[in-house]
């Protein structure tokens, strides 16, 4: 069975966190990230619910971006949750009806983002959000606008800089979405734009393995090379730098806080 709180908490205040926290998170975007709000708008992002607690410097770094590049892009009014726990606990439960009410969910709070998104004019709907991305992908087919997952945003705007870094690198195995939908999103655009900055030097992690799973995670902890680790998806981040806690002077680098740096030419 589906949460009924949880979906009447998303209908009211839009996040799965409900009307409480709804006016932080807007006061985080907006106030500490920099992100804006725009009557018209080529793209319209979606930053997730938990996005905003979970990245703050990343998502700091990735408005930087979109102001160097001149990207004329909006926040939402009043985003709605993408459905992805939904799906996750059908996915997890097996429980019969679950999937399809799930993607009922999904296509509703996709209804009322795309209405909203279509009111300034946006053609393209950014995901900040893994997860996020996954599930307007399996939905890219119900509407005219472009669904785009933001560090595939990022790949095609970013043309070079220099950054004096060695590091490992983990593209992440995205299970989930390989579960749901059967595919990999754009990682190899990410690897290519990693490899126009000047003076990096990565060491790729094995894809194959999944920071979720507590064997593979100490297989990927074990095969570090370096004191930094660039992710691009924000779990990856939170399960590794659980891991490594206790391990050493680790810090996990997030994909825009790389590419600010190496275009702005400050230390990561």
């Amino acid at each position: 069975m589906q949460d009924e709180k949880m979906i009447a908490a998303i209908r009211q205040a839009g996040i799965v966190q409900g009307a409480k926290q709804m006016e932080d998170r807007n006061r985080r975007l907006q106030e500490e990230f920099g992100l804006r709000v725009s009557d018209t708008a080529e793209y319209a992002l979606v930053a997730s619910c938990f996005s905003p607690y979970l990245s703050p410097r990343d998502m700091t770094a990735f408005r930087k971006l979109l102001d160097h590049f001149g990207v004329d892009y909006t926040l939402l009014q009043k985003e709605h949750c993408c459905g992805a726990m939904f799906f996750m606990h059908a996915l997890d439960d097996q429980h019969e009806g679950d999937l399809e009410r799930a993607n009922e969910l999904a296509r509703e709070f996709l209804d009322r983002n795309l209405e909203q998104a279509r009111e300034v004019g946006a053609s393209k709907i950014v995901a900040y959000c893994a997860g996020c991305d996954t599930i307007l992908s399996s939905l890219q087919d119900a509407c005219a606008e472009e669904m785009i997952w933001h560090p595939t945003l990022l790949a095609r705007l970013f043309q070079g800089g220099e950054l004096d870094l060695q590091a490992d690198y983990y593209s992440g195995c995205h299970r989930f979405r390989r579960a749901f939908i059967g595919s990999m999103p754009d990682v190899d655009s990410i690897v290519a734009a990693l490899s126009r900055i000047d003076g990096l030097e990565l060491h790729h992690l094995d894809s194959e393995l999944c920071c979720t799973n507590p064997t593979q995670l100490e297989s990927l902890v074990s095969s570090l090379e370096y004191e930094t680790i660039i992710v691009p998806c924000a779990s990856c981040a939170m399960s590794l730098g659980k891991a490594l806690a206790d391990k050493g002077e680790y810090r996990i680098a997030r994909l825009s806080e790389v590419l600010w740096a190496a275009i702005d030419g400050h230390e990561l």
